[in-house]
């Protein structure tokens, strides 16, 4: 193929109680353009991150679409919507996007199931990876693992806050205990089911119940304060829930749709220095288009 182009959503994951397995599609995108022509290969950045990321091989997008390819003949333009290291799922669009991208320049059909086990296996974990390739929410289970979409509810919306810290993935990860109450694990599974429930029949009232967490988000509320603002005063907001967005520091605030505006409008206030988006969840994935 001599032109490929890419879309892949942003993604939160954990939501709540569904640590490392539930995710659901944002839609902020990551699009990536590549054409054969004669010459070298050279990579353009623009949007979120163009004047820090690499804009050569080195790139996470270009590095896993070449592999140990010279990308002679290639031009590649990256367009990117995604706050990076923002817990927004900017490395598994990257990897997404550049297995996709290799699959299409070499002519072939697009396998989401082995797309989805092969940038898992690049990424370590699966609930990024699984909502940037099939969009809306996503269960991911199983090594390699099982992918299940669930459609988004009718009337959900979603405020996300995007603050100017930034948090490593692996401090995040360090501010979990090795071993979890039994106590804790069982509240955790039970909320989980009660989420998936929620989410099939549509039955927002259930969100308040179901996205409370005891595995993840309190360890790690002393490293995100904007998420300990924004649950705290979750009632007053008009949220439906609050959840870390991954690992952190962006948080996402659960709503109704027809209140979403009002809800963005106290999220402000109350982080005043965050970068507020207002959206609903994004229903599409992985797009790809190659002639």
């Amino acid at each position: 193929m001599r032109h490929v182009a890419v879309g892949v959503p942003g993604s939160s994951a954990n939501l709540g109680p569904g640590f490392d397995c539930l995710g659901v599609a944002l839609p902020l995108r990551l699009r990536v353009r590549v054409a054969r022509r004669p010459g070298a290969l050279t990579v353009r950045l623009v949007g979120e991150g163009a004047s820090d990321l690499p804009a050569d091989r080195s790139n996470l997008v270009v590095a896993t679409m070449l592999g140990d390819d010279d990308g002679e003949g290639l031009d590649v333009e990256i367009e990117n919507e995604l706050p990076l290291a923002a817990g927004c799922g900017s490395s598994a669009a990257a990897i997404v996007a550049g297995l996709a991208a290799r699959a299409a320049l070499d002519g072939r059909p697009l396998d989401r199931d082995a797309l989805v086990a092969h940038a898992v296996a690049i990424e370590g974990h699966p609930d990024n990876i699984a909502a940037a390739v099939y969009g809306g929410f996503t269960i991911a289970a199983g090594d390699p693992p099982l992918v299940r979409r669930i459609e988004p509810p009718k009337g959900l919306g979603f405020v996300l806050a995007v603050p100017p810290e930034r948090l490593a993935t692996s401090a995040a990860r360090a501010a979990l205990a090795e071993q979890a109450l039994r106590s804790d694990a069982v509240h955790n599974v039970q909320r989980v089911a009660l989420l998936v429930s929620a989410l099939y029949t549509g039955r927002l009232d259930d969100l308040a119940e179901a996205l409370s967490d005891r595995l993840h988000q309190d360890a790690r509320a002393h490293l995100v304060p904007t998420f300990a603002r924004l649950v705290s005063c979750a009632d007053r907001i008009g949220a439906l829930g609050v959840t870390l967005s991954g690992a952190g520091p962006s948080v996402l605030v659960w709503c109704r749709a027809d209140d979403a505006a009002r809800c963005a409008a106290c999220v402000q206030r109350e982080a005043a220095d965050a970068v507020v988006h207002v959206f609903a969840p994004e229903p599409d994935g992985l797009t790809v288009t190659a002639s």
